[in-house]
């Protein structure tokens, strides 16, 4: 009986070691992938590689004077991400009266050298309700707010945006 046990634990270990079957250690599974359409570095993206090298190079007065005009355009700013979470403000919070919800997205790799960037996303509709977290998103909305974090390293952006229109990534 003993030596079954010290078989199935060698089986076991020889098992784990292994992986998964019919997965090679670098290939990412299917299922985990991104969707075709998921593409942060996209040109038509309010912040893809092209239009964030721009503002990468602008001086802090030109960064000002393009943030303002992305803020005078109502449902303008696009993005996509990974979802992570959605949650409820209260009254007594302070972006509650650009919205009832609030949805964070992140862009995990960087779009443009080391720079990430954390959306925070306002809607009185519950945007991402029962996505779990990494669900592949894209979203328009009205920008609210951006810092960018030019000194920190990484370098980042965190975005707000109010009116958000939030749709899911399939593929």
């Amino acid at each position: 009986m003993r030596a079954v046990g010290q078989s199935l634990a060698a089986l076991l270990v020889l098992s784990v070691a292994a992986g998964p079957l019919g997965c090679d250690k670098g290939e990412e599974p299917a299922w985990q992938k991104p969707p075709e359409r998921f593409d942060v570095t996209k040109d038509e993206l309010t912040f893809g590689k092209k239009n964030l090298e721009a503002f990468n190079t602008m001086s802090s007065g030109e960064r000002a004077a393009h943030v303002d005009a992305i803020k005078s355009k109502p449902g303008s700013f696009k993005g996509q991400g990974r979802f992570q979470v959605v949650s409820s403000l209260g009254e007594n919070i302070a972006d509650s009266e650009l919205g009832k919800y609030e949805a964070s997205v992140l862009v995990e790799d960087p779009v443009l050298y080391e720079i990430t960037i954390e959306y925070n996303l306002l809607s009185n509709e519950k945007i991402g309700d029962g996505y779990p977290k990494g669900t592949y998103v894209e979203f328009t909305g009205t920008l609210v707010d951006l810092d960018y974090q030019d000194d920190s390293k990484p370098r980042k952006l965190v975005i707000k945006l109010k009116d958000t229109k939030f749709e899911r990534l399939d593929a």
